[in-house]
């Protein structure tokens, strides 16, 4: 694997920033917007990160592509007045319409068109035009097929002294990075993408399906320490409560339709309650309450296997039943807890690298109907960050939309002049 491929994976760690319910000790000293961009390249230039000379290397060249771009971008603003879309119907290859010639101007200015002066004022969406916004959606995490539509519209008149505050914070979030170990998991929420890395290299990547706005995933870090096969699910109270309990007051069948069960007790002295003794008034509530359960199988909600961990919150990665998720573009569809695309090979990886269990006896445990848990020997880092801008291995400029406006609230401390001091999670 390449240098940059690599790279991609040791930086994405640094996008972790602070989560909606405490901020971690490191902090940064404020400086007033006009002399963020020169400040930052200081305090970038002296840094000293603790951790193996080839990830400091790495980091650093990442660190350098992300100022080069950032100032491509402070110079684009000084010199261009951005121009701005219009709303229209859907533009694509073959139409003709007066706002093509700005798409035009948008896509040479951003570098994803070569400048051809006999068709820079052409109304025709050619060829080339439909290939250079292919390539502008996919450095913008879009579907890329070549369309002009409000998505990709509202991404295009995004001004490009705006962007570069954008990365302007990721590097901020890069610069308090310092890995310690060169085998984890990492899950950044706004690409909706896991990379495991074993020994410094990517072996394994993924789509995954994270928080919704109003549940989002934290950003944290922790550990994976156990892997459970054919997993039963005790719904959350949260969950219980906001989407299942109130149909199931107004349809008594729905619990049948999603298999699900109440049951109080726990582990061998669960008892499962018969329909006509189902209480919703102690559903969660005193010393013997009743809760929803739905045991282990194919159409189970966590799936075949999920992945626990020691972190601050109840939240894990594992399987799903609902797999077609994976095929849209933004999957920001979980109530906090992140879905993985490819659970068994995960399994497989985690348990190599932490309990060298050969593929023949992993074959064993999913061949099983009951739930297995197998601890890790070598818990295996979790880091679910928030990195909305950088420079991937083929060089490309990336930006991902701002999913839980975390960017805004963040660069307003940084902006705001009655703020002393950010702060930068750092692990």
């Amino acid at each position: 694997m390449d240098k940059f491929k690599y790279l991609l994976n040791c930086c994405v760690l640094a996008l972790v920033s602070a989560n909606e319910h405490a901020f971690a000790s490191e902090q940064l000293a404020f400086a007033p917007p006009a002399q963020l961009s020169e400040q930052l390249q200081t305090d970038t230039s002296h840094t000293q990160i603790e951790s193996a000379p080839e990830t400091q290397h790495h980091l650093q060249v990442q660190l350098d592509q992300l100022h080069s771009e950032m100032s491509k971008l402070e110079e684009l603003s000084m010199n261009v007045t951005w121009p701005i879309l219009k709303k229209t119907r859907l533009l694509s290859f073959g139409d003709y319409h007066q706002q093509i010639p700005v798409l035009r101007e948008m896509l040479i200015h951003l570098g994803d068109l070569k400048e051809t002066l006999n068709e820079k004022q052409s109304p025709l969406f050619d060829l080339e035009l439909h290939h250079a916004l292919i390539r502008f959606q996919k450095r913008h995490g879009n579907k890329a097929d070549g369309i002009l539509g409000p998505a990709t519209r509202r991404q295009l008149n995004i001004t490009p002294f705006a962007r570069s505050e954008q990365i302007l914070l990721n590097i901020y979030r890069m610069n308090s990075f310092q890995p310690k170990n060169d085998q984890f998991i990492q899950v950044n929420v706004p690409d909706y993408k896991l990379h495991l890395i074993d020994h410094g290299i990517e072996t394994l990547t993924m789509k995954t399906i994270v928080g919704k706005r109003k549940r989002k995933t934290p950003i944290f870090t922790t550990e994976v320490n156990r892997v459970v096969v054919n997993p039963s699910w005790y719904v959350p109270k949260s969950i219980a409560y906001k989407d299942i309990l109130p149909i199931y007051k107004e349809d008594p069948g729905y619990l049948d339709k999603k298999n699900l069960k109440v049951v109080t007790g726990w582990g061998a002295q669960r008892k499962l309650i018969p329909a006509a003794e189902v209480d919703l008034e102690k559903m969660y509530k005193g010393d013997s309450y009743q809760r929803l359960w739905e045991p282990p199988g194919e159409a189970n909600t966590l799936g075949k296997v999920k992945f626990l961990t020691n972190g601050p919150y109840s939240v894990y990665l594992h399987d799903t039943s609902a797999k077609s998720l994976f095929s849209e573009d933004k999957r920001a569809f979980s109530s906090g807890c992140i879905r993985v695309e490819q659970p068994r090979k995960l399994a497989d990886a985690l348990l190599r690298m932490s309990n060298q269990l050969p593929l023949t006896e992993v074959d064993d445990l999913f061949s099983r109907t009951k739930t297995t848990q197998v601890k890790l020997q070598k818990p295996i880092k979790l880091y679910v960050t928030y990195w909305t801008s950088w420079v991937d291995e083929t060089g490309n400029l990336n930006f991902r939309d701002d999913l839980y406006r975390r960017d805004r609230y963040e660069l307003s401390q940084l902006k705001n002049g009655s703020a002393q001091e950010i702060f930068i999670t750092s692990y």
